[in-house]
């Protein structure tokens, strides 16, 4: 593995290879019992969901693949265990592979938990090539973008805390809430995902990347966006 196949790996997508995907924050919208959070119509989304909720730039598994081709034509995957019948074994609903590229080998998960059959399998297979690959820093930026699994909900007045772990936890997911926020101010002036995080990079005295931003370069954005309708 060279510095120039890790550089290579780790560029940015172009704005076609980005999707957007809505990701549940709420533990208790998740089950469909929570009682906090109504629902809206997402225009991103279209259709019905839950407010609690963010949207999360991705890449698939074909532009995953065309990168790592591009890198290494002769990369690989091989599944960690296989099944008496000599396919790759699911554990607990999980595909577990070693990713090999540039003579570089490491570890990868995926799953399909909405998927049944072949296409579960298919998925699960795709899932584990791009979580293996974010180890090579594939898409790195957007996975950090992406928020911690919700939690089961919290009591109604939590108790005041110090604790480092906990404040960070909710800085994420006010960062998280104000990307939401700001994505659909641009949505609405046709700015693509894409094109958001551009220009808020451009916009940033520190060229600091939209997925990487704390609440505060975040939340000054957002003022930003609101009083001078997003230009410089």
């Amino acid at each position: 593995m060279t510095p120039e196949m890790l550089d290579a790996l780790r560029a940015p997508f172009d704005g076609d290879a980005v999707r957007t995907r809505p990701e549940i924050t709420c533990a208790a919208c998740r089950a469909g019992g929570c009682g906090s959070h109504g629902s809206a119509w997402c225009d991103e989304c279209g259709g019905e969901m839950t407010t609690a909720h963010v949207h999360l730039d991705y890449v698939g598994h074909a532009a995953v693949t065309a990168r790592l081709l591009d890198v290494d034509p002769e990369w690989n995957w091989e599944p960690m265990a296989l099944t008496p019948e000599g396919l790759p074994a699911i554990q607990d609903g999980c595909l577990w592979i070693r990713l090999t590229i540039g003579g570089v080998t490491r570890i990868g998960v995926g799953d399909a938990p909405q998927q049944r059959g072949g296409r579960a399998r298919k998925e699960a297979i795709g899932d584990a090539i791009r979580n293996a690959a974010m180890r090579f820093g594939v898409a790195l930026d957007m996975w950090m973008g992406q928020p911690d699994p919700p939690a089961d909900p919290a009591p109604a007045d939590p108790p005041p805390t110090a604790d480092p772990a906990v404040a960070e936890r909710d800085e994420r997911g006010d960062a998280n809430d104000l990307r939401g926020r700001i994505r659909d101010i641009t949505k609405g002036r046709g700015r693509s995902a894409s094109q958001t995080a551009a220009d808020f990079t451009k916009w940033s005295k520190k060229g600091t990347q939209f997925l990487r931003a704390s609440r505060a370069e975040l939340a000054e954005y957002l003022d930003h966006l609101l009083q001078h309708g997003g230009k410089r």
